[in-house]
C-alpha cells in the first residue's frame, strides 16, 4: 500500500467513541467470532443466537466487534436494533477495504476496548483465536474459549491437544455446544475437566409464525451454505424424481448464497449454482436474514438436514446444528442424518432419521404423502426445539455470568446437561 493509500485509510477510519457508562450492577460481556457477518451461515447465526441468549439477563451488556467491514446487513441489521448491544466497526470507509481483522488486530482491538471499559467475560470463538488470546496477560482468566475442539482438526494430534490444554489452563471457562462434545474434550484435554460449560445455539422462546402440522405442504426446504458435506445436488435429484412420480407439484425452497471452495472439484460452485437457477421446481431465495429464513420455513414443508461424511469429518456428529434448530422451532418435519446429538434431541424413535443420504428419498415419499406421519414428525420437531429457547440456554450459563474469580463450584451447574436432557 502506498503512503497516500495508508493515509487515506487512516483518515477514513471511523473514530471509536467512548463506551457508555453502564448502570450499577451491570455485567459487560465481549463476544468475538472470526465469522464474517456479511454472510448467513451456521457460524454467523451462532453469533446472533449467543447475543440474544446473553441478553436474557437484563443486566448484561454485549460488545460485538466486527471482524469484517460491513458490506450488507443480513445479520447486523437486527443486532443493531437490540438494546444493550454495541457493535464495533473500525474498518476504513473506503471501497477497497481489507477483508477484515487479522487475529492479532482483533486481539489488539479487544484489549483496547477492555481498557476503555473492562469486561466481566470475554467470549472468543475458535481454537486459533483462543490460543493467541492466552498469550495476552490482560485477558487471561476472563476468556470463555468457545468451541476449541474443531471438527476439521485431528483430536488425536498431540500438539493440538497440548495447545487446547494451554487454552483451558488460561481460560475462565471452556465452552462446548453439546454433551458429546464435552465428553470428548474432557477425555483428550485433562485441563478442561471441571471447567467445561454448555452453550449450544439458541432460538426464540416464541416464533412469529409456526407451521400447521395438520396441513401438509408439498415443499422441501434447505437453508445454509453450499458444500458437498451438505448434499444439495442430491437433494435436487430427489426433487426431480419425486416431481416425476408421486408429488408432481413439489417445490424445493433454498435459502443461502455462500458457496465453499472445493479443492478437488473446482466446478462444484458453478455447477450447483446452475442447478439452483435452472432446475424446475427449485425456488432459490439467495441470502436472507435469519428471521426471514424462519418465516420461510414456517410456511410449511419438509426440511432437510442431511450430511455426507465422505466430504466432512465424523466429529460433526457431535455438533448442534443451527439450521436444525431453526427448522424445529417452527414445527416442520425434518429428514436428518442420525447422529448421537440429533438422536438425543429428537429421540431414538423419531422415524425420519437416515444413516446414508440416499435413504432420504423413500422417507420423503412417505412424509409428503402420509398426513399422519407429517403431523407426528412436525409435532416432534417443535417439542424437541423447546430445550433450546434463549431462556433455557441462558439458564445453562447464568451461574457463571456473575461469577467472581472463584466462581460457582465446578461440577454443579457446569454439568447442566443432565437437567437439559431430562427436560427433553
Amino acid at each position: 500500500m502506498t503512503r497516500l493509500g495508508a493515509l487515506l485509510r487512516a483518515i477514513s477510519r471511523p473514530r471509536m467513541p467512548k463506551p457508555p457508562i453502564l448502570p450499577p450492577g451491570s455485567r459487560s460481556v465481549l463476544l468475538y467470532s472470526p465469522a464474517n457477518l456479511n454472510n448467513v451461515d451456521g457460524s454467523t447465526v451462532w453469533v446472533d443466537s449467543v447475543v440474544r441468549t446473553l441478553l436474557v439477563d437484563p443486566g448484561v451488556h454485549v460488545t460485538l466487534p466486527l471482524r469484517a467491514p460491513q458490506r450488507r446487513d443480513v445479520i447486523t441489521a437486527t443486532l443493531r436494533r437490540l438494546e444493550r448491544v454495541r457493535l464495533v466497526d473500525v474498518h476504513p470507509r473506503l471501497a477497497g477495504r481489507a477483508l477484515g481483522l487479522s487475529t492479532t488486530q482483533a486481539l489488539d482491538l479487544i484489549e483496547r476496548l477492555d481498557r476503555d471499559r473492562p469486561f466481566d467475560a470475554i467470549l472468543l470463538r475458535s481454537f486459533q483465536l483462543s490460543l493467541r488470546a492466552t498469550e495476552r496477560p490482560s485477558l487471561r482468566g476472563r476468556i470463555w474459549a468457545c468451541y476449541i475442539l474443531e471438527p476439521e482438526r485431528d483430536a488425536d494430534d498431540s500438539e493440538y491437544r497440548g495447545a487446547m490444554g494451554r487454552i483451558a489452563e488460561a481460560s475462565r471457562f471452556v465452552v462446548v455446544q453439546s454433551e458429546g462434545m464435552r465428553q470428548l474434550l474432557e477425555s483428550v484435554v485433562p485441563a478442561a475437566r471441571g471447567r467445561t460449560i454448555l452453550l449450544p445455539p439458541g432460538i426464540p422462546d416464541e416464533t412469529s409464525r409456526r407451521a400447521d402440522p395438520d396441513r401438509p405442504v408439498q415443499r422441501l426446504v434447505y437453508t445454509g451454505k453450499f458444500h458437498p458435506f451438505y448434499p444439495v445436488e442430491r437433494m435436487i435429484e430427489f426433487l426431480t424424481e419425486l416431481r416425476q412420480g408421486e408429488v408432481p407439484g413439489l417445490e424445493f425452497h433454498v435459502a443461502g448464497d455462500k458457496f465453499m471452495d472445493v479443492e478437488d472439484d473446482p466446478g462444484y460452485a458453478p455447477r450447483l449454482r446452475r442447478l439452483l437457477e435452472t432446475t424446475p421446481g427449485v425456488v432459490w431465495h439467495g441470502s436472507m436474514p435469519r428471521e426471514d429464513v424462519v418465516n420461510l420455513v414456517a410456511e410449511g414443508g419438509v426440511a432437510l438436514n442431511l450430511w455426507d461424511y465422505r466430504h466432512g469429518p465424523q466429529m460433526n456428529e457431535l455438533v448442534v446444528s443451527t439450521k436444525l434448530l431453526d427448522y424445529a422451532s417452527v414445527g416442520v418435519p425434518v429428514v436428518l442424518t442420525r447422529t448421537p446429538t440429533q438422536v438425543e434431541l429428537y429421540g431414538e424413535a423419531y422415524p425420519l432419521f437416515v444413516d446414508q443420504v440416499d435413504e432420504a428419498l423413500p422417507l420423503l415419499r412417505r412424509v409428503l404423502t402420509e398426513p399422519d406421519l407429517y403431523r407426528l414428525t412436525a409435532q416432534r420437531s417443535y417439542e424437541a426445539s423447546r430445550a433450546f429457547t434463549y431462556p433455557r440456554v441462558h439458564a445453562l450459563i447464568a451461574p457463571y455470568l456473575g461469577a467472581g474469580e472463584s466462581g460457582p463450584s465446578f461440577g454443579g451447574p457446569a454439568a447442566g446437561t443432565s437437567e437439559r436432557t431430562s427436560e427433553r
